[in-house]
């Protein structure tokens, strides 16, 4: 099963659809402020927005100066290449770079630009479609004041030749879709890859590439050889965000089409074996898992798409199904999250919302 074409295009169709539904466009983006007294319970006081202009946004990234670095996978026509990075600071919001390869799916919606994550002055983005890593150096860019950086200036890895030869999905096509990121052991990066269903790892210091840890197909708990609609057998785990805790990796599952209900699965992963290493279930039964991220008290916090169930902001910490796991859902315009953010700021966290192309601030205590 080719895990691009049924899973992260169909995820991005579907928005393009949900956008289409309430009428509101992703290039409407907002950030809005809200009340999150705790990790464990949630309120919420709409603020105003303080921002517009995103077009087709998917990750986030916070630098140590408190901006939010954000990825725009773009209009989804390749001339002009319209994928681009913004910078949102508390004067505005300004491009940082541009010229990112922006593609439409065959169901018609944008795709390119996924994640990206910040180090030490370093932008580290992934391209879904270049099936590349790029490194920017924005230590001395200023926004509104310096000029938006040509991403052909970027330093360019190639991930997907590496991931194909290595063919971590077999039996399925080779394929990779490097999606999210974070940071691991000694500084070596980690990579999900929604296409091979792996985490790549690179070496800080030799930039070497070697594939961590191998996801398999879950059964489908619908499939009906007689009828093509329930989908296939097995479905592609599909790893979609990832977070070290100093010890594990956690790794949120997407699953594959036909996207059933309560079968995504939060993964650990051990930082601390032999590769590649076998992932364990941690939690289980959400669905359509997209995001992960830790609080400063080491508390998973999980974002589900809803494909078949209500969008949220979840603890990652118990089963999906667990009464009182949810700390947000509601009515558009929150819909369709894929991505989670814990900022710098004390208690303070934010949520990417693609299909309305809002970005929410939650603020909260313990």
């Amino acid at each position: 099963m080719n895990t691009r074409h049924f899973t992260l295009r169909s995820l991005l169709a579907l928005l393009v659809v949900s956008t289409l539904i309430f009428g509101v466009t992703s290039c409407f983006k907002q950030i809005q402020d809200h009340q999150f007294p705790n990790p464990t319970t949630f309120s919420a006081v709409q603020g105003p927005p303080v921002a517009s202009g995103l077009s087709s946004p998917i990750g986030m990234a916070e630098d140590n100066k408190g901006y939010l670095w954000v990825t725009e996978a773009g209009s989804g026509t390749a001339s002009p290449a319209s994928g681009r990075v913004s910078v949102i600071t508390p004067g505005g919001t300004f491009t940082a770079i541009t010229g990112f390869l922006s593609a439409e799916s065959p169901e018609g919606s944008p795709e390119g630009l996924n994640h990206l994550a910040y180090r030490d002055g370093k932008l580290y983005i992934l391209h879904g479609v270049d099936d590349a890593l790029y490194i920017a150096d924005i230590s001395s860019f200023v926004p509104g004041v310096t000029a938006p950086i040509p991403f052909g200036s970027l330093t360019k890895i190639d991930i997907g030749t590496f991931v194909r030869q290595e063919h971590p999905n077999a039996p399925d096509p080779k394929d990779s879709n490097p999606y999210n990121l974070t940071f691991g052991p000694d500084g070596d990066l980690f990579i999900v890859d929604a296409g091979g269903n792996a985490i790549v790892r690179r070496d800080k210091d030799t930039g070497d590439l070697s594939i961590y840890a191998i996801f398999p197909d879950v059964p489908n708990p619908i499939f009906d050889p007689l009828d093509p609609s329930t989908g296939p057998p097995t479905i592609d785990p599909v790893p979609t965000g990832i977070v070290f805790n100093g010890t594990d990796f956690l790794v949120t599952t997407l699953v594959g089409y036909p996207f059933p209900a309560n079968l995504s699965t939060i993964y650990k992963v051990s930082a601390m074996g032999t590769a590649p290493i076998t992932p364990v279930a941690y939690k289980t039964k959400f669905s359509a898992l997209t995001d992960i991220a830790l609080t400063s008290g080491g508390k998973a916090l999980v974002t589900e798409f809803g494909f078949s169930t209500t969008p949220r902001v979840a603890n990652g910490d118990v089963d999906g199904d667990s009464s009182g796991g949810t700390l947000f859902s509601g009515a558009f315009p929150y819909i369709t999250p894929v991505d989670i953010l814990v900022s710098n700021t004390a208690d303070t966290y934010f949520v990417l919302y693609y299909g309305s192309g809002m970005i929410v601030k939650f603020t909260g205590g313990n």
